[in-house]
Protein backbone atom coordinates (compact mmCIF):
# COMPACT_ATOMS: atom_id res chain seq x y z
CA UNK A 1 0.00 0.00 0.00
CA UNK A 2 2.01 3.12 -1.26
CA UNK A 3 2.42 5.95 1.38
CA UNK A 4 0.85 4.12 4.27
CA UNK A 5 3.76 2.44 6.79
CA UNK A 6 3.31 -1.52 8.11
CA UNK A 7 4.11 0.03 11.59
CA UNK A 8 1.60 3.08 11.46
CA UNK A 9 -1.27 0.46 10.85
CA UNK A 10 -3.39 -0.15 13.98
CA UNK A 11 -5.90 -3.46 13.84
CA UNK A 12 -7.96 -4.24 15.84
CA UNK A 13 -9.98 -7.88 15.67
CA UNK A 14 -13.52 -8.42 14.30
CA UNK A 15 -14.90 -11.09 16.25
CA UNK A 16 -18.81 -10.85 15.77
CA UNK A 17 -20.81 -12.57 13.72
CA UNK A 18 -22.87 -10.73 11.01
CA UNK A 19 -26.27 -11.61 9.30
CA UNK A 20 -27.71 -12.47 12.72
CA UNK A 21 -31.64 -12.32 12.68
CA UNK A 22 -34.29 -10.74 15.36
CA UNK A 23 -36.40 -13.63 16.14
CA UNK A 24 -39.32 -11.79 18.23
CA UNK A 25 -38.03 -12.82 21.47
CA UNK A 26 -38.05 -10.62 24.57
CA UNK A 27 -34.39 -9.20 25.49
CA UNK A 28 -34.56 -8.72 29.35
CA UNK A 29 -37.01 -11.26 29.84
CA UNK A 30 -34.13 -14.02 31.70
CA UNK A 31 -32.05 -12.75 34.80
CA UNK A 32 -28.74 -13.36 34.52
CA UNK A 33 -28.98 -15.81 37.81
CA UNK A 34 -32.13 -17.15 36.15
CA UNK A 35 -29.82 -18.10 33.20
CA UNK A 36 -27.29 -19.97 35.68
CA UNK A 37 -30.03 -21.65 37.30
CA UNK A 38 -31.65 -22.77 33.90
CA UNK A 39 -27.85 -23.89 33.50
CA UNK A 40 -27.77 -25.92 36.85
CA UNK A 41 -31.25 -27.62 36.47
CA UNK A 42 -30.20 -28.84 33.02
CA UNK A 43 -27.97 -30.79 34.85
CA UNK A 44 -30.31 -32.59 37.15
CA UNK A 45 -27.57 -32.98 40.01
CA UNK A 46 -30.12 -35.02 42.12
CA UNK A 47 -31.41 -37.64 39.60
CA UNK A 48 -27.91 -37.17 37.53
CA UNK A 49 -26.38 -38.63 41.08
CA UNK A 50 -28.90 -41.10 41.80
CA UNK A 51 -28.17 -42.57 38.81
CA UNK A 52 -24.48 -42.39 38.70
CA UNK A 53 -23.34 -41.97 42.09
CA UNK A 54 -23.24 -45.91 43.12
CA UNK A 55 -22.07 -46.83 39.73
CA UNK A 56 -19.27 -44.11 39.64
CA UNK A 57 -17.92 -45.51 43.27
CA UNK A 58 -18.18 -49.06 41.82
CA UNK A 59 -16.02 -48.36 38.68
CA UNK A 60 -13.57 -45.91 40.49
CA UNK A 61 -13.58 -46.17 43.83
CA UNK A 62 -12.72 -43.78 46.52
CA UNK A 63 -10.75 -42.30 43.32
CA UNK A 64 -14.65 -40.94 42.25
CA UNK A 65 -13.88 -36.97 43.26
CA UNK A 66 -10.96 -37.18 41.50
CA UNK A 67 -12.48 -38.60 38.15
CA UNK A 68 -15.44 -35.88 38.28
CA UNK A 69 -12.55 -33.15 38.64
CA UNK A 70 -10.39 -34.53 35.41
CA UNK A 71 -14.17 -35.59 33.81
CA UNK A 72 -15.17 -32.32 33.62
CA UNK A 73 -11.85 -30.99 32.46
CA UNK A 74 -12.91 -31.13 28.67
CA UNK A 75 -16.30 -29.95 29.46
CA UNK A 76 -14.95 -26.90 31.29
CA UNK A 77 -13.25 -26.29 27.56
CA UNK A 78 -16.31 -26.83 25.99
CA UNK A 79 -18.02 -23.81 28.48
CA UNK A 80 -15.19 -21.58 27.47
CA UNK A 81 -16.42 -22.52 23.59
CA UNK A 82 -20.07 -21.41 24.61
CA UNK A 83 -18.73 -18.51 26.45
CA UNK A 84 -16.91 -16.61 23.57
CA UNK A 85 -19.49 -18.10 20.79
CA UNK A 86 -22.26 -16.61 22.87
CA UNK A 87 -20.08 -13.26 23.31
CA UNK A 88 -19.08 -13.37 19.39
CA UNK A 89 -23.05 -14.69 18.52
CA UNK A 90 -25.73 -14.46 20.97
CA UNK A 91 -27.82 -16.10 18.84
CA UNK A 92 -30.69 -18.45 20.21
CA UNK A 93 -29.35 -20.98 17.57
CA UNK A 94 -26.06 -21.55 19.48
CA UNK A 95 -24.51 -24.58 18.49
CA UNK A 96 -26.69 -24.81 14.80
CA UNK A 97 -25.24 -21.11 14.37
CA UNK A 98 -22.36 -21.20 15.48
CA UNK A 99 -21.52 -24.62 13.71
CA UNK A 100 -22.83 -22.89 10.34
CA UNK A 101 -21.09 -19.45 10.90
CA UNK A 102 -17.45 -21.37 11.56
CA UNK A 103 -17.49 -24.76 9.54
CA UNK A 104 -20.67 -24.73 7.06
CA UNK A 105 -24.04 -25.01 6.58
CA UNK A 106 -23.98 -29.28 7.06
CA UNK A 107 -22.23 -29.15 10.26
CA UNK A 108 -24.06 -26.79 11.67
CA UNK A 109 -27.39 -28.06 10.48
CA UNK A 110 -26.37 -31.52 12.00
CA UNK A 111 -25.38 -30.17 15.24
CA UNK A 112 -28.68 -28.66 15.65
CA UNK A 113 -30.11 -32.13 14.91
CA UNK A 114 -28.00 -33.67 17.84
CA UNK A 115 -28.89 -31.04 20.46
CA UNK A 116 -32.82 -31.69 19.62
CA UNK A 117 -32.28 -35.28 19.93
CA UNK A 118 -30.25 -35.24 22.77
CA UNK A 119 -33.16 -33.19 24.44
CA UNK A 120 -35.88 -35.14 23.19
CA UNK A 121 -34.45 -38.49 24.45
CA UNK A 122 -33.45 -36.58 28.08
CA UNK A 123 -37.05 -35.47 28.20
CA UNK A 124 -37.72 -39.54 27.65
CA UNK A 125 -35.14 -40.63 30.16
CA UNK A 126 -36.41 -37.46 32.70
CA UNK A 127 -40.15 -38.67 32.11
CA UNK A 128 -39.23 -42.31 32.93
CA UNK A 129 -37.49 -41.68 36.30
CA UNK A 130 -40.70 -39.79 37.14
CA UNK A 131 -42.68 -42.58 36.70
CA UNK A 132 -40.47 -44.71 38.96
CA UNK A 133 -40.01 -41.93 41.26
CA UNK A 134 -43.95 -41.55 41.95
CA UNK A 135 -44.40 -45.20 42.26
CA UNK A 136 -41.99 -44.73 45.38
CA UNK A 137 -44.08 -42.06 46.50
CA UNK A 138 -47.34 -43.89 46.24
CA UNK A 139 -45.62 -46.97 47.80
CA UNK A 140 -46.93 -49.34 44.70
CA UNK A 141 -44.80 -52.01 44.02
CA UNK A 142 -46.29 -52.77 40.76
CA UNK A 143 -47.09 -50.25 38.29
CA UNK A 144 -48.86 -51.51 35.21
CA UNK A 145 -48.80 -49.46 31.77
CA UNK A 146 -51.67 -47.06 31.90
CA UNK A 147 -49.53 -45.58 35.23
CA UNK A 148 -46.77 -45.42 33.18
CA UNK A 149 -48.50 -44.14 30.37
CA UNK A 150 -51.09 -41.17 32.77
CA UNK A 151 -47.53 -40.05 34.67
CA UNK A 152 -45.86 -39.45 31.36
CA UNK A 153 -49.03 -37.54 30.09
CA UNK A 154 -49.22 -34.96 33.15
CA UNK A 155 -45.43 -34.79 33.35
CA UNK A 156 -44.76 -33.72 29.93
CA UNK A 157 -47.84 -31.89 29.59
CA UNK A 158 -46.91 -29.54 32.85
CA UNK A 159 -43.60 -29.39 31.98
CA UNK A 160 -44.35 -28.31 28.12
CA UNK A 161 -47.03 -25.46 29.35
CA UNK A 162 -44.95 -23.81 31.98
CA UNK A 163 -42.43 -23.53 29.46
CA UNK A 164 -44.46 -21.95 27.02
CA UNK A 165 -46.16 -19.69 29.34
CA UNK A 166 -42.96 -17.45 28.92
CA UNK A 167 -39.59 -16.79 29.19
CA UNK A 168 -39.59 -15.01 32.30
CA UNK A 169 -42.26 -17.22 34.14
CA UNK A 170 -40.77 -20.71 32.97
CA UNK A 171 -37.20 -18.95 34.19
CA UNK A 172 -38.67 -18.26 37.41
CA UNK A 173 -40.34 -21.66 38.05
CA UNK A 174 -36.43 -23.09 37.13
CA UNK A 175 -35.51 -20.70 39.87
CA UNK A 176 -37.53 -22.04 42.13
CA UNK A 177 -36.96 -25.65 41.81
CA UNK A 178 -33.27 -25.35 41.39
CA UNK A 179 -33.24 -23.67 44.68
CA UNK A 180 -35.53 -26.14 46.52
CA UNK A 181 -33.30 -29.26 44.89
CA UNK A 182 -29.86 -28.16 45.84
CA UNK A 183 -31.53 -27.15 48.73
CA UNK A 184 -32.38 -30.66 49.79
CA UNK A 185 -29.10 -31.73 48.34
CA UNK A 186 -26.77 -29.21 50.75
CA UNK A 187 -28.92 -30.47 53.95
CA UNK A 188 -28.35 -34.10 52.93
CA UNK A 189 -24.50 -33.43 52.67
CA UNK A 190 -24.09 -31.51 55.79
CA UNK A 191 -25.82 -34.40 57.62
CA UNK A 192 -23.90 -37.40 56.20
CA UNK A 193 -20.61 -34.80 57.04
CA UNK A 194 -22.23 -34.84 60.73
CA UNK A 195 -22.87 -37.79 60.95
CA UNK A 196 -19.10 -38.98 59.60
CA UNK A 197 -17.67 -36.52 62.50
CA UNK A 198 -19.54 -38.32 65.27
CA UNK A 199 -18.53 -41.46 64.16
CA UNK A 200 -21.49 -42.57 63.18
CA UNK A 201 -20.39 -43.44 59.23
CA UNK A 202 -20.66 -47.04 58.34
CA UNK A 203 -17.64 -49.42 59.79
CA UNK A 204 -16.84 -50.50 55.91
CA UNK A 205 -16.64 -47.05 55.00
CA UNK A 206 -13.11 -45.18 55.01
CA UNK A 207 -12.38 -42.09 56.59
CA UNK A 208 -11.40 -38.92 53.95
CA UNK A 209 -8.08 -38.92 52.40
CA UNK A 210 -7.18 -36.35 50.24
CA UNK A 211 -5.55 -39.30 48.40
CA UNK A 212 -8.94 -39.42 47.38
CA UNK A 213 -7.51 -36.74 44.76
CA UNK A 214 -4.77 -38.35 43.62
CA UNK A 215 -4.80 -39.39 40.23
CA UNK A 216 -2.24 -41.46 40.04
CA UNK A 217 -3.52 -43.46 42.47
CA UNK A 218 -6.14 -44.59 40.18
CA UNK A 219 -5.98 -48.49 39.67
CA UNK A 220 -5.94 -48.25 35.74
CA UNK A 221 -6.46 -46.57 33.16
CA UNK A 222 -9.63 -48.79 32.45
CA UNK A 223 -11.06 -47.93 35.99
CA UNK A 224 -10.44 -44.21 35.41
CA UNK A 225 -12.22 -44.63 31.81
CA UNK A 226 -15.15 -46.19 33.19
CA UNK A 227 -15.72 -43.79 36.21
CA UNK A 228 -14.99 -40.90 33.54
CA UNK A 229 -17.72 -42.46 30.85
CA UNK A 230 -20.41 -42.17 33.66
CA UNK A 231 -19.42 -38.86 34.90
CA UNK A 232 -18.35 -37.20 31.74
CA UNK A 233 -22.01 -36.99 30.42
CA UNK A 234 -23.79 -36.29 34.12
CA UNK A 235 -22.19 -32.43 33.38
CA UNK A 236 -23.84 -32.01 30.11
CA UNK A 237 -26.97 -29.97 30.29
CA UNK A 238 -24.33 -26.11 31.38
CA UNK A 239 -25.64 -25.01 28.04
CA UNK A 240 -29.01 -24.66 28.51
CA UNK A 241 -29.10 -21.27 29.01
CA UNK A 242 -26.91 -19.75 26.69
CA UNK A 243 -29.72 -20.34 23.76
CA UNK A 244 -31.56 -17.99 26.09
CA UNK A 245 -29.28 -15.45 25.04
CA UNK A 246 -31.16 -13.30 23.33
CA UNK A 247 -33.75 -13.06 26.10
CA UNK A 248 -31.30 -12.87 28.82
CA UNK A 249 -30.52 -9.49 30.61
CA UNK A 250 -26.94 -7.79 30.51
CA UNK A 251 -24.03 -7.99 27.34
CA UNK A 252 -23.70 -11.07 25.36
CA UNK A 253 -20.26 -11.34 27.40
CA UNK A 254 -22.64 -11.61 30.90
CA UNK A 255 -24.80 -14.33 29.22
CA UNK A 256 -21.34 -15.82 27.97
CA UNK A 257 -20.64 -16.63 31.48
CA UNK A 258 -23.59 -18.11 32.96
CA UNK A 259 -22.56 -21.67 31.38
CA UNK A 260 -19.08 -21.38 33.24
CA UNK A 261 -20.41 -20.47 36.51
CA UNK A 262 -23.14 -23.42 36.06
CA UNK A 263 -20.55 -25.43 35.00
CA UNK A 264 -18.03 -24.31 37.73
CA UNK A 265 -21.21 -24.91 40.75
CA UNK A 266 -22.10 -28.65 39.64
CA UNK A 267 -18.97 -30.02 39.66
CA UNK A 268 -18.73 -28.30 43.28
CA UNK A 269 -21.74 -29.89 44.08
CA UNK A 270 -20.91 -33.57 42.87
CA UNK A 271 -17.42 -33.42 44.05
CA UNK A 272 -18.61 -32.34 47.75
CA UNK A 273 -21.74 -34.59 47.63
CA UNK A 274 -19.39 -37.44 46.44
CA UNK A 275 -16.93 -37.00 49.41
CA UNK A 276 -20.03 -37.15 52.10
CA UNK A 277 -21.30 -40.27 50.40
CA UNK A 278 -17.95 -41.97 50.37
CA UNK A 279 -17.08 -41.05 53.98
CA UNK A 280 -20.31 -42.22 55.50
CA UNK A 281 -21.53 -44.80 53.26
CA UNK A 282 -18.65 -46.34 51.70
CA UNK A 283 -17.85 -49.11 49.14
CA UNK A 284 -17.74 -52.55 50.44
CA UNK A 285 -20.24 -54.22 47.84
CA UNK A 286 -21.26 -56.56 50.83
CA UNK A 287 -22.49 -53.90 53.50
CA UNK A 288 -26.25 -53.76 52.62
CA UNK A 289 -26.20 -50.17 53.53
CA UNK A 290 -22.85 -49.08 50.82
CA UNK A 291 -23.59 -47.33 47.73
CA UNK A 292 -22.11 -50.24 45.66
CA UNK A 293 -24.68 -52.78 47.07
CA UNK A 294 -26.84 -54.51 44.54
CA UNK A 295 -29.80 -53.41 45.91
CA UNK A 296 -28.42 -49.57 46.53
CA UNK A 297 -26.37 -49.04 43.32
CA UNK A 298 -29.25 -47.74 40.80
CA UNK A 299 -30.46 -45.03 43.53
CA UNK A 300 -28.12 -44.21 46.09
CA UNK A 301 -29.85 -40.62 46.85
CA UNK A 302 -32.56 -43.05 48.28
CA UNK A 303 -30.40 -45.64 49.80
CA UNK A 304 -28.40 -42.65 51.70
CA UNK A 305 -31.45 -40.55 52.51
CA UNK A 306 -32.99 -43.93 54.06
CA UNK A 307 -29.80 -44.37 56.07
CA UNK A 308 -30.05 -41.02 57.61
CA UNK A 309 -34.08 -39.96 57.49
CA UNK A 310 -35.53 -43.56 58.47
CA UNK A 311 -38.29 -45.14 56.52
CA UNK A 312 -39.36 -41.25 55.37
CA UNK A 313 -36.26 -40.96 53.58
CA UNK A 314 -37.14 -43.11 50.38
CA UNK A 315 -40.29 -40.23 49.73
CA UNK A 316 -37.88 -37.25 50.41
CA UNK A 317 -35.41 -38.72 47.93
CA UNK A 318 -38.29 -39.93 45.40
CA UNK A 319 -39.76 -36.19 46.11
CA UNK A 320 -36.38 -34.28 44.95
CA UNK A 321 -35.82 -36.73 42.16
CA UNK A 322 -39.26 -35.58 40.79
CA UNK A 323 -38.25 -32.12 41.49
CA UNK A 324 -34.85 -32.07 39.54
CA UNK A 325 -36.53 -34.21 36.60
CA UNK A 326 -39.22 -31.70 36.56
CA UNK A 327 -36.52 -28.97 36.10
CA UNK A 328 -34.46 -30.60 34.02
CA UNK A 329 -37.15 -31.01 31.58
CA UNK A 330 -38.19 -27.65 31.75
CA UNK A 331 -34.61 -26.42 31.17
CA UNK A 332 -34.03 -29.01 28.16
CA UNK A 333 -37.33 -28.03 26.61
CA UNK A 334 -36.50 -24.00 26.53
CA UNK A 335 -33.13 -24.18 24.52
CA UNK A 336 -34.46 -26.99 22.36
CA UNK A 337 -37.40 -24.74 20.89
CA UNK A 338 -35.39 -21.65 20.63
CA UNK A 339 -32.94 -24.01 18.50
CA UNK A 340 -36.10 -25.23 16.23
CA UNK A 341 -36.84 -21.19 16.18
CA UNK A 342 -33.21 -20.36 15.17
CA UNK A 343 -32.89 -23.30 12.29
CA UNK A 344 -36.54 -22.07 10.78
CA UNK A 345 -35.67 -18.65 10.70
CA UNK A 346 -32.76 -19.36 9.03
CA UNK A 347 -34.58 -22.02 6.15
CA UNK A 348 -33.01 -24.75 7.89
CA UNK A 349 -36.01 -26.51 8.67
CA UNK A 350 -39.80 -25.45 7.58
CA UNK A 351 -41.03 -21.97 8.51
CA UNK A 352 -43.74 -22.90 11.06
CA UNK A 353 -41.14 -23.57 13.59
CA UNK A 354 -40.12 -19.57 13.08
CA UNK A 355 -43.36 -18.54 15.01
CA UNK A 356 -43.30 -16.34 17.92
CA UNK A 357 -46.56 -15.99 20.03
CA UNK A 358 -47.06 -12.38 20.22
CA UNK A 359 -48.07 -12.27 23.81
CA UNK A 360 -45.37 -14.86 25.24
CA UNK A 361 -42.74 -14.00 23.42
CA UNK A 362 -42.06 -17.88 23.42
CA UNK A 363 -41.51 -20.16 20.74
CA UNK A 364 -45.33 -22.12 21.26
CA UNK A 365 -45.09 -23.98 18.31
CA UNK A 366 -41.50 -25.40 18.68
CA UNK A 367 -42.24 -25.92 22.27
CA UNK A 368 -45.66 -28.47 21.81
CA UNK A 369 -44.08 -29.90 19.03
CA UNK A 370 -40.99 -31.32 21.01
CA UNK A 371 -43.20 -32.02 24.14
CA UNK A 372 -45.27 -34.25 21.78
CA UNK A 373 -42.35 -35.74 20.36
CA UNK A 374 -41.24 -36.65 24.05
CA UNK A 375 -44.71 -38.13 24.50
CA UNK A 376 -44.85 -40.27 21.75
CA UNK A 377 -41.32 -42.07 21.92
CA UNK A 378 -41.60 -42.67 25.32
CA UNK A 379 -45.30 -44.40 24.57
CA UNK A 380 -43.96 -46.05 21.81
CA UNK A 381 -40.94 -47.50 24.04
CA UNK A 382 -42.41 -48.06 26.44
CA UNK A 383 -44.93 -50.08 25.11
CA UNK A 384 -42.06 -52.23 23.48
CA UNK A 385 -40.56 -52.54 26.40
CA UNK A 386 -39.29 -50.68 29.87
CA UNK A 387 -35.55 -51.81 29.52
CA UNK A 388 -35.81 -49.73 26.12
CA UNK A 389 -36.79 -46.75 28.12
CA UNK A 390 -34.04 -47.07 30.40
CA UNK A 391 -31.55 -47.84 27.72
CA UNK A 392 -32.82 -44.10 26.35
CA UNK A 393 -30.63 -42.78 28.82
CA UNK A 394 -27.18 -44.12 28.23
CA UNK A 395 -28.49 -43.65 24.06
CA UNK A 396 -28.10 -39.68 25.05
CA UNK A 397 -24.45 -39.61 25.53
CA UNK A 398 -23.83 -39.91 21.43
CA UNK A 399 -26.05 -36.83 20.46
CA UNK A 400 -24.86 -34.59 23.49
CA UNK A 401 -20.48 -35.68 22.12
CA UNK A 402 -21.73 -34.61 19.12
CA UNK A 403 -22.76 -31.28 19.37
CA UNK A 404 -20.64 -30.53 22.23
CA UNK A 405 -17.26 -31.15 19.42
CA UNK A 406 -19.36 -29.13 16.97
CA UNK A 407 -19.29 -25.96 19.72
CA UNK A 408 -15.46 -26.58 20.54
CA UNK A 409 -14.60 -27.17 16.97
CA UNK A 410 -16.80 -23.92 15.98
CA UNK A 411 -14.82 -21.89 18.40
CA UNK A 412 -11.05 -22.86 17.76
CA UNK A 413 -11.88 -22.20 13.84
CA UNK A 414 -13.92 -19.25 14.27
CA UNK A 415 -11.13 -17.60 16.40
CA UNK A 416 -7.91 -19.09 14.70
CA UNK A 417 -7.14 -15.97 12.31
CA UNK A 418 -7.55 -12.99 15.31
CA UNK A 419 -6.50 -15.66 18.18
CA UNK A 420 -2.53 -15.62 18.37
CA UNK A 421 -2.38 -12.01 18.75
CA UNK A 422 -2.21 -13.04 22.63
CA UNK A 423 -1.35 -16.12 24.78
CA UNK A 424 -4.14 -16.15 26.46
CA UNK A 425 -6.87 -15.77 23.63
CA UNK A 426 -4.97 -18.21 21.83
CA UNK A 427 -5.26 -20.28 24.48
CA UNK A 428 -8.76 -19.98 25.43
CA UNK A 429 -10.32 -19.37 22.42
CA UNK A 430 -8.49 -22.26 20.30
CA UNK A 431 -5.83 -25.04 22.19
CA UNK A 432 -8.25 -25.89 24.89
CA UNK A 433 -11.60 -25.79 22.41
CA UNK A 434 -9.72 -28.03 19.99
CA UNK A 435 -8.51 -30.09 23.10
CA UNK A 436 -11.44 -30.81 23.81
CA UNK A 437 -13.00 -31.33 20.72
CA UNK A 438 -10.21 -34.30 20.24
CA UNK A 439 -11.11 -35.84 23.83
CA UNK A 440 -14.67 -36.18 23.13
CA UNK A 441 -14.43 -37.27 19.60
CA UNK A 442 -12.14 -40.38 21.13
CA UNK A 443 -14.79 -40.89 23.55
CA UNK A 444 -17.53 -40.90 20.89
CA UNK A 445 -15.64 -43.16 18.61
CA UNK A 446 -15.37 -45.51 22.07
CA UNK A 447 -18.91 -44.78 22.99
CA UNK A 448 -20.34 -45.75 19.88
CA UNK A 449 -18.47 -49.18 19.77
CA UNK A 450 -19.46 -50.01 23.18
CA UNK A 451 -22.96 -49.20 22.39
CA UNK A 452 -23.06 -51.71 19.11
CA UNK A 453 -22.24 -54.77 21.67
CA UNK A 454 -25.71 -56.86 22.49
CA UNK A 455 -24.44 -57.23 26.17
CA UNK A 456 -24.44 -52.97 26.25
CA UNK A 457 -27.41 -52.07 28.57
CA UNK A 458 -30.15 -54.16 29.28
CA UNK A 459 -32.32 -54.24 25.87
CA UNK A 460 -30.56 -56.96 24.19
CA UNK A 461 -29.80 -56.65 20.16
CA UNK A 462 -31.63 -56.15 17.31
CA UNK A 463 -29.97 -58.41 14.26
CA UNK A 464 -27.37 -58.66 16.17
CA UNK A 465 -26.84 -54.64 16.93
CA UNK A 466 -27.27 -53.61 20.62
CA UNK A 467 -30.60 -51.39 20.94
CA UNK A 468 -28.82 -48.90 22.76
CA UNK A 469 -26.38 -48.44 18.96
CA UNK A 470 -29.93 -48.18 17.57
CA UNK A 471 -31.50 -45.68 19.63
CA UNK A 472 -28.35 -43.52 19.65
CA UNK A 473 -26.65 -44.11 17.28
CA UNK A 474 -28.83 -44.84 14.15
CA UNK A 475 -31.49 -42.43 15.06
CA UNK A 476 -28.80 -39.93 15.22
CA UNK A 477 -27.67 -40.69 11.76
CA UNK A 478 -31.42 -40.53 10.56
CA UNK A 479 -30.87 -36.60 10.63
CA UNK A 480 -28.58 -37.10 7.57
CA UNK A 481 -31.54 -38.57 5.78
CA UNK A 482 -33.89 -35.44 6.81
CA UNK A 483 -31.00 -33.09 6.32
CA UNK A 484 -30.53 -34.55 2.41
CA UNK A 485 -34.10 -34.26 2.02
CA UNK A 486 -34.62 -30.84 3.22
CA UNK A 487 -31.85 -29.30 0.94
CA UNK A 488 -33.53 -31.12 -2.11
CA UNK A 489 -36.79 -28.58 -0.75
CA UNK A 490 -35.19 -25.58 0.48
CA UNK A 491 -31.56 -25.37 -1.29
CA UNK A 492 -30.69 -22.05 -0.31
CA UNK A 493 -29.77 -22.31 3.78
CA UNK A 494 -27.17 -24.94 2.62
CA UNK A 495 -26.23 -23.20 -0.16
CA UNK A 496 -24.65 -20.48 2.51
CA UNK A 497 -27.43 -17.84 1.31
CA UNK A 498 -29.43 -17.57 4.78
CA UNK A 499 -26.43 -17.87 6.96
CA UNK A 500 -23.03 -17.31 5.10
CA UNK A 501 -19.53 -18.89 6.08
CA UNK A 502 -17.75 -16.36 8.23
CA UNK A 503 -14.27 -16.21 10.71
CA UNK A 504 -13.33 -13.65 12.79
CA UNK A 505 -10.37 -11.06 11.28
CA UNK A 506 -8.33 -8.61 12.08
CA UNK A 507 -9.65 -5.03 9.98
CA UNK A 508 -8.22 -1.80 9.93
CA UNK A 509 -9.06 0.64 12.42
CA UNK A 510 -11.45 3.76 11.42
CA UNK A 511 -8.51 6.23 11.26
CA UNK A 512 -6.04 3.96 9.09
CA UNK A 513 -9.15 3.17 7.08
CA UNK A 514 -9.85 6.81 6.14
CA UNK A 515 -5.64 7.01 5.29
CA UNK A 516 -5.60 4.08 2.86
CA UNK A 517 -8.86 5.27 1.01
CA UNK A 518 -6.97 8.88 0.38
CA UNK A 519 -3.89 6.68 -0.55
CA UNK A 520 -5.97 4.95 -2.62
CA UNK A 521 -7.97 7.95 -4.41
CA UNK A 522 -4.21 9.67 -4.84
CA UNK A 523 -2.73 6.77 -6.06
CA UNK A 524 -6.02 7.21 -9.18
CA UNK A 525 -4.55 10.59 -10.05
Amino acid sequence: MVGLQHDEVEMHEETHMHGLKAKGLQKGSVSRWAAVTIGLAATAPAYSLAGALGYGAAGSGYQLPVVFVLSVIPMFFVALSYKYLTAAAPDAGTIFTWGTKAIGPKVGWFGGWALLLGSILAGVAATQITVISVAVIFNMSDTPVWFHLGVALVFIFSTTYLTALGARESSQTTMILTFAQYGILILLAVILFARVQQGEALDSAEPFSWEWFNPFAIPSFDVFLKGFMIALFIFWGFDASLAMSEETDGSPEQAGRSGVIAMSITIFTYVVFSIAALSYAGIDANDESSLTHANNIDSSITTLATNIIGPNGALVAAVIICVSAFSATMSTIMPSARIALAMATYRAIPSHFASVNEVTHTPKFATWTIGLMTLIIYTTLSLISESIVEDTILSVSIAVCTFYIVAASSCALYFFRTAFTHWHTALLQVILPAIAAVILFAVAVLQTWNMMDPGYGSSGSIAGVGAVFIIGVVTLLFGVVLMLLWNLYEPRFFRGETLPLERAHMVLDSEDKRIAGSVIVKNRY
